[in-house]
């Protein structure tokens, strides 16, 4: 494989996962193309934007994705675009459940025109709803409990009905936690994960937080998570690429395979800083999963890769 000759083009890519991801292929001499509409991302880096080729587009409009995959070819396409995020979801669930579909049904319907084109959609561990104590592998069952994870089966069905009467090979990645930072730079976002709670927190100075609860059926009463570092799962999207060279389709789990609570995340933090958090438990989310782990054998059998940040300090580093 000739990666100077290779183009690939992120769909979402002025996001967090999107510049981790542009950084981590231009490092490895790829040609990367980038479509974002902007609805939800603060900015590119400029010193990564000088090094792609940008376009703000908005897939959810028909003509606007028809157009430009008109006389356009990639070969390979990750698609990232989406509204994500119980909380983001849930400000307009029509509008968002309605934008990550289409962009998803307009990208599968024009963008593969050339049997070479390869796909890598970002799904999400939210398809599997509210699972039980068992790690869950691909074969479990999807049962979504709120409507971003219904978004995102609606999104893997769709790929499936279109691709699957067409050549083009293509690969689900269901993410679970993604932490961490690969760039040297801060990505401006506008919702925040736990991690970035606690940093910006501590930046403050206001040594205050709430966990959804801490009377769950797990170890300590709060919400365990699978978190997954970010410099793994740009790993996991390049070995996904040459996967597909020579097969089909095929839907992983991109996670850990380790359970860490959320009060021990808040632990962690607060050892490493040497002071304590005040914290409440207060239930804001009723539709929070209590516990969600990955079984990550498929991605470790046909991958041929071992996920290298599982401790609970690699995780948490980028964020002191």
């Amino acid at each position: 494989m000739k990666k100077l000759n290779k183009k690939i083009l992120i769909t979402g890519g002025a996001g967090y996962i999107g510049q981790n991801l542009i950084s981590f292929f231009l490092k490895k001499k790829y040609q990367i193309y980038v479509i974002d509409n902007l609805s939800r991302s603060m900015s590119l880096n400029k010193n990564i934007k000088k090094n792609i080729n940008f376009y703000k587009i908005d897939l959810a409009v028909e003509n606007k994705v028809k157009s430009f995959f008109k006389h356009r070819n990639f070969d390979l396409i990750i698609h990232l675009a989406a509204f994500s995020g119980t909380r983001e979801f849930n400000e307009n669930v029509l509008k968002s459940f309605n934008n990550n579909v289409l962009a998803t049904k307009n990208l599968a319907k024009f963008a593969f025109q050339k049997p070479n084109t390869k796909l890598i959609f970002s799904s999400s561990a939210a398809v599997y709803g509210k699972v039980s104590k068992e790690k869950i592998s691909e074969t479990h069952v999807c049962q979504p409990a709120n409507y971003y994870g219904f978004s995102k089966l609606a999104c893997e069905n769709i790929i499936y009905n279109e691709l699957k009467s067409k050549k083009n090979n293509y690969a689900i990645l269901r993410y679970f936690n993604v932490v961490g930072l690969i760039v040297d730079f801060k990505i401006k976002k506008k919702f925040y994960s736990l991690y970035d709670i606690i940093r910006k927190n501590i930046s403050y100075k206001k040594y205050k937080i709430n966990i959804n609860g801490n009377n769950l059926d797990t170890k300590d009463g709060t919400p365990e998570r699978d978190f997954i570092h970010i410099s793994d799962l740009c790993k996991i999207h390049e070995k996904t690429y040459k996967y597909l060279e020579k097969n089909k389709k095929v839907v992983i789990n991109c996670g850990s395979g380790t359970r860490y609570s959320v009060l021990s995340v808040v632990r962690a933090f607060e050892k490493k800083i040497n002071h304590k958090f005040n914290i409440s438990y207060k239930i804001t989310n009723l539709d929070e999963t209590q516990t969600i782990c990955a079984d990550i054998s498929l991605l470790k059998n046909i991958l041929k890769t071992n996920i290298e940040k599982t401790k609970i300090n690699d995780l948490i580093k980028d964020y002191l």
